[in-house]
């Protein structure tokens, strides 16, 4: 049973418009989207096993992190989507930026009823998914189930709280709010700061419970990525700064820390977990 029936339509129409994005070294990325994802493989290659391994992403939206293993480690990498466009993206992103032979599956399929026996994989990852579930131990259950005794649980968690990327949204927000004044649309100003999509608050006491309740041993949990993704004439110039030495020290301290800070301030949490 899919949890928010019909939101995987949002996502994807969000997939559909997204150009392709991918970037392995922080000082060619342009974007926000490829300097976010060139940092993480930084900090992942140091978490993750330096041998080839069996992989699972759920819920890849760009395979990024699996195209980054799949090219620098050859993992073996299978890939989980419930949105058709995801995969399609995440296919149009190993044929532009896969090595060959590619060692890849992609499958359509629900987080919460994955279509995989008990342990499989060495490597059970997700990027922003478990925040979209009311029931996050269902997913989370079912991560650690096609797991073997062992592998690594790994999860980025970005969930509907005040962090440094609220200042992301305001513009969007101040816009909204504004052509609900000027159209005298004083109904609709609460919809400004909702969101298309379901987004638990769930703090992360209550993730790492849930981990630890369906097998995991938690080896981390930290914040992560100290800096904001404001967007429009802002970006490449804030990207050229993050990008700088001073910014990616400040940040590799920030993400390495697991301070009260990180966790309170940064965009996202990072669980790390064994299966006992």
């Amino acid at each position: 049973m899919i949890e928010h029936d019909g939101e995987y339509e949002y996502h994807d129409q969000m997939w559909a418009k997204q150009e392709l994005f991918y970037s392995d070294d922080v000082g060619n990325s342009r974007t926000y989207s490829e300097l976010w994802e060139s940092v993480k493989f930084q900090r992942l290659a140091e978490e993750f096993p330096k041998k080839p391994i069996k992989t699972l992403e759920v819920g890849c939206g760009s395979g990024g992190v699996s195209l980054y293993f799949h090219n620098t480690r050859g993992y073996e990498v299978e890939l989980v989507d419930l949105s058709d466009e995801a995969l399609s993206f995440a296919r149009r992103n190993f044929e532009m930026h896969g090595r060959k032979p590619p060692h890849t599956t992609f499958c359509k399929a629900d987080a919460t009823q994955l279509p995989y026996p008990d342990d499989v994989f060495d490597l059970v990852m997700s990027f922003g998914l478990l925040e979209h579930f009311t029931d996050i131990a269902k997913p989370i259950c079912e991560q650690l189930r096609v797991l073997k005794p062992g592998g690594i649980f790994f999860a980025d968690i970005v969930t509907k709280r005040f962090s440094v990327d609220t200042f992301a949204r305001l513009p969007g927000t101040a816009k909204e709010l504004i052509n609900a004044i000027a159209n005298g649309k004083f109904t609709e100003l609460g919809q400004a700061f909702k969101i298309d999509f379901f987004e638990n608050d769930y703090p992360l006491a209550r993730y790492l419970d849930a981990v630890e309740q369906n097998g995991g041993n938690i080896q981390f949990a930290r914040g992560n990525r100290p800096f904001t993704s404001v967007g429009g004439p802002f970006e490449s110039a804030l990207v050229t700064f993050y990008k700088s030495p001073l910014c990616q020290r400040i940040w590799q301290h920030f993400d390495k820390s697991g301070s009260t800070l990180s966790k309170l301030w940064g965009a996202g949490w990072w669980i790390l977990a064994e299966k006992l």
